[in-house]
C-alpha cells in the first residue's frame, strides 16, 4: 500500500497488526468482464487472490454459486457447476500460494505465516436438489460455509430480492420448507456454517428458531434506516445475534441502494453496534461480486478505509480488532465440531 497522511496512519498500523478477515467474496471474474465497459456501471476492479497481501487483508470466505442465475445460460447442471467452480477456486488459491481453512487455527497459523488463507463457501442451495447427502460431500471436500439462498426462492426457503433486483411479493415469502428444516438440522449436525444473506424475515426467523448454531447474515444492512429488500429488519438482526452470530457491514452502493458514502457507513455501523452489540459486528464486502460500492471505497484495496472511517466515527481499536477478525474467529470456532 501507498505511503499516507498522519491522518490514516493509525488505520495503517492496525490493520497490519490484527488479523482482518472479510466474511463473504468471490474469486476474480466472476462478474462479466464486458459489464465493464458499458458506460453507465461503476463495477469495481476486481481484487485477485494473488495481491491480498497488498490489501492489508488476511482473507476471506469464498464463494463459489449455486443457484440458477449463475448456470443456466450455460445448460449445465447445478451440481456439476458448482463443484467445477469450487475445482476453479482451490486452483486459484493453489495459485496464490494460499491455504484454505478448515477451523479458526488455520486461519490464525496462516495469518501468522503472512499467507493468505480462505474459507470455502457456496452462496444458493439450490444445487443440493432434494439430496442433503450433496450438503455432507461437500463440506468433506472443504466446504464450510453454505448461504442457503442467493437470487432465487428454493427448496429450502424464500428471499425478498430476485435476480435483476426484482422486489419479491409478500405472497412469495414463504418462509423456511420443511426440506430446508432438516438442511438446518444437518449443517448443523456437520458444523457446516450458515449465512442468511438473501433470506428473507420470514426464512431469517425460522431458521432462527430451530437452529442449534450461531448464524451470519454476511453483507446487509439496517432496515429501519433504509427500505432496501437486502437489508434486514431489528428483529431478523436482533434473533441472529441472539444465537451467537454476526451481521456483516457492507459498503455496497448502487443505483440509489446501500451506503452511498463514508458518513453514512459510520451511521449505520453504529447503529448496528448499539442495536446488537460491536460483538456481532463482522467486515461483509461482497469481494469481486458487487456491481458498485460507497464513495471512498472501491474495493478491497480499500480495506484501511473501513478501518480509518470506523476510528473517526468513534469505534476504539479493540472494537476495530473485533470487528476485523476476531468475532468471526470466535463464530467459527463456536460452530464447528470438535471432532472432525
Amino acid at each position: 500500500m501507498e505511503d499516507v497522511g498522519p491522518s490514516d496512519r493509525r488505520a495503517k498500523k492496525l490493520i497490519d497488526d490484527i488479523i482482518y478477515f472479510d466474511i463473504h467474496g468471490h474469486r476474480e471474474k466472476l462478474l462479466p468482464p464486458i459489464l465493464r465497459v458499458i458506460p453507465s456501471t461503476r463495477i469495481p476492479r476486481d481484487v485477485k487472490l494473488s495481491g491480498l497481501a497488498d490489501t492489508g487483508v488476511n482473507g476471506f470466505i469464498i464463494c463459489a454459486i449455486g443457484d440458477p442465475n449463475s448456470f443456466k445460460k450455460w445448460k449445465t447442471d447445478s451440481y456439476k457447476s458448482v463443484m467445477k467452480q469450487l475445482d476453479e477456486i482451490r486452483k486459484s488459491i493453489a495459485r496464490a500460494g494460499g491455504v484454505i481453512a478448515l477451523s479458526s487455527s488455520d486461519i490464525e497459523k496462516a495469518s501468522t505465516d503472512g499467507k493468505p488463507v480462505f474459507v470455502l463457501g457456496i452462496e444458493g442451495g439450490d444445487f443440493i436438489g432434494e439430496d442433503l447427502n450433496r450438503l455432507s460431500f461437500v463440506y468433506n471436500q472443504g466446504v464450510r460455509l453454505l448461504v442457503p439462498m442467493h437470487y432465487s426462492k428454493n427448496l429450502i426457503g424464500s428471499i425478498s430480492l430476485g435476480w435483476g433486483g426484482r422486489v419479491v411479493p409478500d405472497r412469495e415469502q414463504t418462509g423456511l420448507t420443511s426440506f430446508g428444516k432438516e438442511l438446518i438440522e444437518e449443517a448443523g449436525e456437520l458444523g457446516m456454517l450458515i449465512d442468511l444473506a438473501h433470506a428473507d424475515e420470514r426464512t431469517i426467523l425460522d431458521v432462527v428458531k430451530i437452529t442449534t448454531a450461531p448464524v451470519l447474515c454476511s453483507h446487509t444492512g439496517p432496515r429501519s434506516l433504509q427500505n432496501f429488500p437486502r437489508y434486514i429488519s431489528d428483529k431478523a438482526m436482533k434473533a441472529i445475534a441472539g444465537t451467537g452470530g454476526l451481521v456483516g457491514l457492507w459498503p455496497f452502493f448502487s443505483k440509489g441502494a446501500g451506503v452511498e458514502d463514508l458518513e453514512t457507513f459510520i451511521n449505520y455501523a453504529r447503529y448496528m453496534a448499539d442495536l446488537i452489540g460491536t460483538e456481532h459486528l463482522a467486515f461483509g464486502t461482497d469481494i469481486n461480486g458487487v456491481p458498485g460500492n460507497m464513495k471512498g471505497y472501491e474495493n478491497l484495496n480499500d480495506a484501511f478505509v473501513l478501518i480509518q472511517t470506523l476510528l473517526d466515527g468513534g469505534f476504539n481499536e479493540n472494537e476495530l480488532k473485533m470487528i476485523a477478525g476476531e468475532n468471526f474467529l470466535r463464530f467459527f470456532n463456536t460452530t464447528m465440531k470438535s471432532d472432525r
